[in-house]
């Protein structure tokens, strides 16, 4: 079995993994951004509803078997929409991947500021 190390330089070569990882990997990605997106959103003391916070067509993608050169899109839903995206390369290697890590702190940053720039309501 390899390592979490090993796979994510895999994936970077561009070379393939067995598709229940594929599926595993993703699911724990994207469980991950939101929930880092909830803590910061909760840390910012805005007054939010983290209950909308959702991917995207997230159901289906989530399960998909291989990787995709596509973005997926985390969505806070409310009348005035924010939203991020991320590349799927991304969700397989959060946040393990130090590169990638800092790469989808900006977008949450980002994001986190639109909601305030939006009054936090």
């Amino acid at each position: 079995m390899a390592s979490r190390e090993d796979e994510i330089r895999a994936l970077r070569a561009g070379e393939a993994l067995p598709s229940h990882r594929i599926v595993q990997l993703r699911s724990m990605g994207m469980h991950s951004v939101r929930f880092e997106f909830v803590v910061r959103l909760l840390r910012s003391a805005l007054k939010v509803d983290t209950l909308s916070i959702y991917w995207e067509q997230g159901t289906e993608f989530m399960l998909k078997r291989e990787i995709e050169d596509a973005r997926r899109r985390l969505v806070l839903g409310r009348r005035n929409r924010v939203s991020g995206e991320f590349p799927d390369l991304w969700l397989l290697c959060y946040p393990d991947d130090g590169e990638i890590k800092h790469s989808v702190d900006q977008v949450l940053d980002r994001m986190v500021e639109q909601v305030r720039e939006q009054g936090g309501r």
